[in-house]
């Protein structure tokens, strides 16, 4: 999968109120529970708003918050998108497979399933104030509302570097600004080296009319006077003059 095109979530580990991080970490998945609701491989988000109903007789505010959650683990989450799960202060990292379906594991709420490849397990203060920020989302699976290249997770994963040239699919946002930086920076010295000949002028310029205010001849110190009058004018805003 291409890096722009991954996802990240974080997953609660209590489907149905049972903990299961350490289920989940040793057998490598993750699971939703709303195990009333059938085998969802099929379903639509409107099949899915259908089952919620019909079997948890969710309706109004509580259906759509119960909808957004299983419709988000059954079609947001994609195969090769990244989740975060909680565990004693660390935070492990995975990368998640297909949606299946288990019946057999009806009774313990972990029959809608992902496989989960886990990757890394870090500090969570080690973490970015914003992947934090979505850690401490209490529903039981939520997207991080940015692009992904800006967690630092890729790069936590080996996905993205910014001490080698990226390939198409690993290039990070640093990279792309930086190599506009270069491009830019004669452009930007040209600029800065016109501005300092400018200003350079404008003061020879300003003691060419102080020199002729000393004049004797009464119309060079005139003529001196209405241009530093016109220099005063046009860097002096009115106060009674609008924004």
């Amino acid at each position: 999968m291409n890096i722009f095109d991954i996802n990240l979530f974080q997953f609660k580990t209590k489907p149905e109120g049972n903990e299961k991080a350490s289920e989940f970490l040793n057998e490598g998945y993750i699971a939703i529970g709303w195990s009333k609701v059938s085998d969802m491989t099929s379903m639509s988000k409107e099949d899915i708003r259908e089952a919620l109903a019909s079997e948890y007789n969710y309706s109004g505010r509580s259906l759509s918050t119960n909808l957004g959650t299983v419709n988000t683990f059954r079609n947001v989450m994609r195969e090769g998108d990244v989740v975060l799960i909680t565990q004693d202060g660390f935070v492990h990292i995975g990368i998640i497979g297909d949606y299946e379906y288990h019946p057999d594991k009806f009774n313990d709420g972990t029959c809608h399933r992902r496989s989960c490849d886990w990757k890394k397990m870090i500090n969570k203060e080690e973490l970015k104030e914003e992947v934090k920020s979505l850690l401490r989302n209490m529903t039981t699976v939520t997207k991080y509302p940015h692009p992904f290249v800006t967690s630092g997770i890729g790069e936590i994963l080996g996905l993205v570097t910014t001490h080698e040239i990226p390939s198409s699919e690993h290039i990070h946002p640093h990279d792309i600004w930086e190599g506009e930086e270069e491009q830019q920076s004669p452009n930007k010295k040209e600029h800065d080296k016109l501005l300092s000949r400018l200003d350079s002028l404008g003061t020879t310029a300003l003691e060419i009319l102080e020199e002729e205010m000393q004049s004797e001849d009464h119309e060079r110190r005139r003529k001196a006077a209405v241009d530093i009058l016109s220099i005063i004018k046009g860097n002096t805003k009115n106060p009674l003059e609008g924004e």
